[in-house]
């Protein structure tokens, strides 16, 4: 959802009269936290897919660590309003997760409505170490990814609440980078 979220924000701000290059000005403080968790984050997902087992018995670990470095990352930018909103949907997406033992709940009815039967099995099979199936144990299972896009859009996928407020955070900051410093250019 994050590669759908840059693009639709990057468009709505050049429409709205954005810049591309008010991004050699941004600011993010700590960058680098952000990129260290995705890192570990694909990293896991590929090598637990490859049959590393300690990998799949430590992804409660992974994603603690994972989700301490974004925390971490969106703490230095508190004091922009999208890194709040970014925040509350890391928040979500993290309760969710450690209370389903490291793992995000997915509705499987979604994957299946979604056409990502493949994906499921996935799941099922324990192949995706990141995402478990949800089921009647499952806690808070109305924050796990229950919502879905459907064909005919190209890539279907499900997703959370979290997902959303990211998302909402994530094109806020680029409208702000992209606009706001244009407004704060002619100003002076």
């Amino acid at each position: 959802m994050l590669v759908e979220t840059v693009g639709v924000s990057l468009a709505a701000a050049k429409l709205r009269g954005g810049k591309f290059s008010n991004f050699q000005d941004a600011i993010l403080k700590k960058w680098y936290l952000f990129i260290s968790a995705f890192v570990i984050e694909f990293a896991s997902v590929y090598t637990a897919s490859k049959g590393v087992l300690f990998i799949s018995n430590n992804i409660f670990y992974i994603h603690l660590i994972s989700y301490t470095l974004l925390f971490a990352g969106c703490c230095f930018n508190i004091k922009k309003t999208a890194f709040r909103i970014i925040l509350i949907g890391f928040l979500l997406n993290f309760l969710v997760i450690m209370l389903n033992g490291g793992q995000m709940p997915v509705a499987s009815d979604a994957m299946l409505k979604a056409g990502l039967s493949d994906n499921l099995a996935a799941i099922q099979a324990g192949r995706i170490v990141t995402h478990t199936v949800i089921n009647e144990a499952t806690r808070l299972s109305f924050l796990g990814d229950i919502l879905r896009i459907s064909r005919p859009y190209p890539m279907p996928k499900v997703y959370s609440i979290g997902d959303i407020i990211m998302a909402i955070g994530v094109f806020l900051y680029i409208q702000e980078i992209m606009i706001v410093k244009n407004k704060l250019r002619k100003i002076k």
